[in-house]
């Protein structure tokens, strides 16, 4: 069995943050610099793990806005995989006249 996680980070109707909200899961520093994609400069960041790059490491900061969007491309990433794993149909066509 596969296990992924689901969007229940928001509420469908509200669009507010639910109990069950990605945030409660890291432990945010209150000033940081978030190395991805916004480059925003002291604001709340968590740890998500080292970051290689040119034989040099260091540790890899987040803000919230940035690890919703890397969280949402990692879902898509593993659904597209888990969906080039499912068994094809490889009965005859059907004609549906």
């Amino acid at each position: 069995m596969i296990f992924r996680p689901t969007r229940r980070d928001l509420d469908p109707v509200t669009r507010e943050l639910t109990e069950h909200a990605l945030w409660d899961r890291h432990e945010w520093r209150i000033r940081g610099e978030c190395w991805l994609w916004c480059g925003r400069d002291d604001v709340e960041v968590t740890w998500i793990g080292p970051v290689q790059s040119s034989g040099m490491h260091a540790p890899f900061y987040v803000c919230r806005a940035c690890l919703y969007e890397l969280d949402q491309r990692v879902l898509e990433t593993n659904m597209r995989q888990d969906i080039g794993a499912l068994p094809m149909n490889r009965g005859p066509a059907r004609s549906h006249v």
